[in-house]
């Protein structure tokens, strides 16, 4: 950029001294009376054509270079204010994947919106995605969180991003609602596979793998306990849809005799049950199982009652399950 205006300002220089030399030629030539041989004055005239010519032409060429590069310009700042403002609707997303906000994703998003928003957006649209952020920054302090309007503001947040970039197309009313409709249609398997993803994923987390084989059937939750030898499961869910969890050890007594002795009973869905099972009261089962909302904290506190009870001694037996299976399995490795 320095050389092409050094060059043009030298090329400039140099026009404007031919064109000196040739108006004093030409002054000469006037005072004096025509002194100068006649091809001489019609060269010099010819040449001061051509000078006036060259230096209206650099001054245009300048202008139009000048204009190239303020749209080259203007063109890399729209590319990177399009990726930037396209990666902020995925983190959107992202960030709503599992239809809930924290203060702390809301921070995250505060810090990208002064980072990559504001510096290319108009004054309004970041005011305007301000004021939908501390919306959804007072829904999310609510107890009982309004998910709908939460969406809402996300919708908002989108569109005025989408103006800006000049993508055309917006979340109307009409576009919203029948996305709502698809929502709740989805939703529900997605939360539960969800909330059985993350039940497994902190048991496995905190029991540092000792479960293995987990499976789901009828929405009730197995992991084999001990490996494949031992035949003992863990079962996590309620009976005949009741809602009501229950935690407890699981052998199928016709091939596993050798745990006849801590048999809970003798026929009926619980017969294959080990002594010692536990009842949890952290939240209705079939909330889990229509894939409901749950909190967080609920589905943590699940994981660490099995915990416990996979660890601690099991009721009217005195034993956890690894010193049972052991009893009970002398040749076979827990």
């Amino acid at each position: 950029m320095m050389k092409k205006e050094f060059f043009k300002s030298k090329l400039l220089i140099g026009l404007a001294t031919l064109l000196a030399i040739s108006l004093s030629i030409f002054i000469f030539n006037a005072i004096y009376q025509n002194e100068l041989p006649k091809i001489v004055e019609e060269i010099n005239n010819s040449a001061i054509g051509a000078i006036f010519t060259a230096i209206v032409t650099v001054f245009l060429l300048q202008g139009q270079t000048a204009s190239e590069e303020d749209k080259e310009r203007n063109v890399k700042v729209f590319e990177k204010k399009s990726e930037l403002f396209n990666n902020f609707i995925e983190e959107l997303w992202k960030v709503w994947e599992d239809r809930n906000i924290s203060l702390e994703e809301l921070n995250h998003l505060l810090k990208l919106v002064a980072k990559d928003i504001i510096p290319y957006a108009k004054p309004q649209s970041a005011k305007s995605i301000l004021q939908s952020l501390n919306a959804i920054a007072v829904d999310t302090q609510n107890v009982n969180q309004n998910k709908t309007e939460i969406q809402a503001h996300l919708y908002a947040i989108i569109n005025t991003l989408s103006k800006e970039i000049g993508l055309g197309g917006a979340i109307e009313h009409e576009v919203a609602t029948e996305l709502n409709k698809l929502e709740n249609h989805i939703l529900p398997y997605l939360n539960k596979k969800g909330y059985i993803h993350k039940i497994n994923s902190l048991l496995q987390e905190k029991l540092d793998k000792t479960l293995t084989d987990f499976t789901v059937e009828d929405d009730i939750l197995w992991w084999r306990v001990g490996g494949k030898d031992t035949g003992m499961w863990l079962r996590v869910g309620d009976t005949n849809n009741s809602g009501q969890i229950y935690l407890t050890f699981w052998s199928e007594f016709f091939s596993n005799r050798q745990y006849t002795p801590y048999r809970y009973a003798q026929k009926g869905e619980s017969k294959d049950w080990i002594q010692g099972y536990k009842s949890s009261e952290t939240f209705n089962y079939n909330l889990l199982r229509k894939g409901e909302e749950l909190s967080s904290e609920s589905v943590e506190k699940l994981v660490n009652e099995i915990v416990a009870f996979y660890q601690e001694p099991l009721d009217g037996i005195s034993k956890t399950i690894d010193e049972l299976i052991e009893e009970c399995n002398p040749q076979k490795e827990v």
